[in-house]
């Protein structure tokens, strides 16, 4: 027998049963009643057997049926809403979806494991149609209406579907405005709940009734039939009991549950929550917990702990009373979370406070530098005799002071205070270099520092003034030392260079072959030699962050044209191929040349020194456009890894040889001063690499290198195309 609409009155049947949902909605004092009362209208409404209500996850990834008309006992679990291809087609595209005849459906095959499942659950169900209709609020979809005929297949035609339709969206713009109560309810008994905590944290003392308090209302919150909350053991990696409540009942305080296992042990490490609706077939689940008191868990919401990215423990709840735990409750929990964290960190940093700051006084008033230490608001808590002086204030005057207004106040009798480049280029901390008319310091260099405990938490705040008159003192020599070489060494080079030239061009009378070679020599070692002095110079004005960069609009080819034709004699020489794999297209950077040429020229030149007889290098470049910020790795027509880059455009520039290769342990000094691999018969003065790493990172660059021994090594640096 047919359930379709009766023929008469249709329309009079339609108003009326639309004017019937609007009075429920208007009557509806929750979103359940509210649900209750609209499905048994639409079911009348509609003339069918059977009505429902499916909501989307908050990433719309998985579907929950939450509402039936009649009512159900027990909802089935959420539904990966990948694996109903039909209905995930249907919410995308906003249309209706109606199937005639589950039992038809059912065999035709050819169906994901949910949807086989589903469709075996209709039919054990004598569901034998449907008819879903998305719901739709705010140009959002966020589930459907489902309605369905019992034992009787049945098609709905088009007035029917226009109707239901009405009724979606009635239904929709109601659930909306639900929700948006309900979440402002929600809020502000989480507010309420978090409040409570934090009270109940600074006024409790035994860690234990902080525990059982934060559960207490977390179980409350959430109306589950247990929760634990579990603390990492930094030393071990064992999650640890502190406070389970069944009931009331504390349970398993001081188990411990091993390192990565568990629901618990997968949030700890991935810091991301977990529902589990099934947890006898989850492979993560840890059984020995539940089966040693014999507490059957059906269902698991568990978060994790995290502070300043570090997590600290988790919680975990079972069995929620009602339905099933939501992706909404997942997200409010791990917010509720992320300030229990922090309440819970603070209160055991404030027990450990009091003992560290005895044990810093005793190591602070041993030292000749300025040092005061702040708590986490910022407030002096204690000093050593040397901050005393400065500040021109007993230590006892100094505690319980601002920390910021002690620094503004030494900023102000300040004569000079300065920025080193060299020193904050990519410092995690700020320096500043302070110069004072009077007082026992006349040049001091100051940082702000994090105070941390064992496990890497700030606790507070370091000031330092560190006393560099001697320092400064060591700088003005080294600039006579610089000036010395300027005029000592460069200029007699440079008389004796010219001399040698002149010679070699006959002004001082006929030369002979032999003599035009011995000159040839001299000039060479000559060369070398004031070559060396400039990159001494230069390094030192670039450790110094004085070094001036002429930038100007370069061709990436001329950059290396330039370097080869420096060593082109050279190469020749030994027998080695120059080849260049320059990509078309390179675009102009802003660089200063002969910096450049000379990292280029360093790096071929060793290349060419370390190869064979008769061997290659290659001189490389490719454009690198950069979208997002990377963390390195492979990138296509490039042949080494890239070191972490972030966003924007790059010019790579990479010279590989056919040589030994560079022992790992050599990989991380071969850029420092005078650092060399000491194996290799071929030797320099050890400055080059350490000029072209200044040079690139001058320029705002990376320079790095891969090297396998026996397989040769390329080197590489990056520069960008804007400075």
């Amino acid at each position: 027998m047919s359930e379709r609409l009766p023929a008469i009155s249709q329309s009079e049947l339609i108003t009326q049963g639309l004017l019937r949902i609007a009075t429920a909605i208007e009557t509806a004092a929750t979103l359940d009643e509210l649900l209750m009362l609209a499905l048994n209208e639409f079911v009348q409404g509609l003339g069918v057997s059977l009505c429902g209500v499916l909501v989307l996850d908050a990433n719309g990834t998985t579907i929950s049926l939450v509402s039936t008309f009649p009512p159900r006992v027990s909802l089935p679990p959420p539904m990966p809403l990948c694996e109903l291809p039909l209905l995930q087609r249907a919410l995308q595209q906003r249309h209706s979806l109606q199937i005639a005849d589950v039992n038809e459906i059912l065999q035709q095959g050819d169906r994901t494991p949910t949807a086989l499942q589903l469709l075996q659950t209709l039919v054990e169900a004598r569901v034998r149609s449907l008819l879903i209709i998305p719901l739709v609020a705010q140009d959002r979809v966020f589930g459907a209406l489902a309605f369905a005929t019992i034992d009787q297949p049945r098609r709905f035609d088009e007035q029917e579907v226009s109707v239901a339709r009405l009724m979606a969206s009635q239904l929709a713009a109601a659930i909306t405005a639900f929700r948006t109560i309900e979440e402002a309810e929600h809020r502000n008994a989480e507010l309420a709940t978090l409040n409570d905590i934090a009270v109940a944290v600074n006024s409790l003392l035994d860690p234990r009734d902080i525990y059982h308090l934060v559960m207490e209302k977390i179980n409350q919150f959430f109306r589950v039939d247990a929760g634990s909350l579990l603390m990492l053991d930094e030393e071990t990696g064992e999650l640890v009991f502190v406070m389970t409540l069944e009931a009331g009942q504390e349970k398993l305080v001081g188990l411990r549950v091993p390192p990565g296992l568990g629901i618990a042990g997968y949030v700890a490490r991935t810091q991301q929550y977990a529902i589990v609706h099934d947890p006898e077939n989850d492979p993560r689940f840890y059984r020995a917990v539940s089966e040693g008191i014999g507490y059957d868990v059906n269902s698991i919401l568990c978060v994790p702990i995290v502070v300043k990215g570090r997590t600290i423990g988790v919680i975990e709840l079972l069995n929620k009373r009602t339905g099933h735990f939501t992706e909404e409750e997942a997200i409010r929990l791990n917010r509720m979370a992320a300030t229990i964290g922090i309440a819970l960190e603070n209160a055991r940093l404030f027990q450990q406070v009091s003992t560290v700051r005895d044990r810093f006084e005793a190591i602070v008033n041993s030292t000749s530098d300025g040092i005061l230490m702040a708590d986490m608001r910022g407030v002096i808590v204690a000093s050593n005799v040397v901050a005393a002086r400065l500040f021109y204030r007993s230590r006892d005057e100094l505690i319980g002071r601002p920390i910021n207004d002690l620094i503004t106040e030494l900023l102000a009798r300040a004569q000079m205070v300065e920025e080193p480049a060299w020193l904050n280029d990519g410092a995690p901390h700020r320096v500043i270099e302070i110069e004072l008319a009077e007082g026992p310091m006349r040049y001091l260099r100051h940082t702000m520092l994090p105070v941390l405990d064992a496990g890497g938490m700030q606790i507070g705040q370091l000031a330092l003034f560190e006393n560099i008159d001697k320092e400064r003192e060591l700088a003005r020599l080294r600039e006579d030392y610089t000036g010395m070489l300027i005029h000592d060494l460069r200029a007699p080079l440079t008389a004796i260079m010219n001399g040698i030239m002149m010679v070699q061009r006959g002004l001082g009378g006929p030369v002979s072959p032999q003599q035009q070679e011995l000159l040839s020599i001299a000039h060479q070692g000559s060369q070398s030699m004031l070559e060396m002095v400039n990159t001494l110079l230069d390094i030192s004005k670039m450790e110094q962050g004085r070094m001036t960069l002429n930038l100007e609009p370069l061709s990436p080819y001329a950059v290396v044209d330039e370097a080869i034709e420096r060593l082109q004699a050279y190469a020749q020489q030994r027998q080695i191929t120059l080849t260049q794999d320059l990509s078309v297209g390179l675009p102009l950077i802003e660089a200063d040349r002969e910096k450049i040429v000379r990292v280029l020229q360093n790096l071929i030149d060793n290349a060419v020194k370390f190869s064979p007889i008769g061997g290659n290098v290659t001189i490389g470049a490719r454009n690198l456009s950069l979208t997002t910020d990377t963390s390195g790795g492979m990138h296509p027509n490039v042949p080494l890894p890239l070191p972490a880059l972030p966003a924007g455009e790059w010019l790579i520039y990479w010279v590989r040889d056919e040589g030994p290769g560079i022992p790992p342990q050599y990989h991380a000094r071969i850029f420092e001063k005078f650092g060399q691999v000491r194996q290799q018969k071929a030797r320099g003065t050890g400055l080059g690499l350490t000029f072209c790493k200044l040079a690139v990172e001058a320029h705002r660059g990376q320079i790095w290198l891969r090297s396998r021994e026996g397989a040769g090594s390329t080197f590489a640096f990056v520069l960008p195309v804007v400075q």
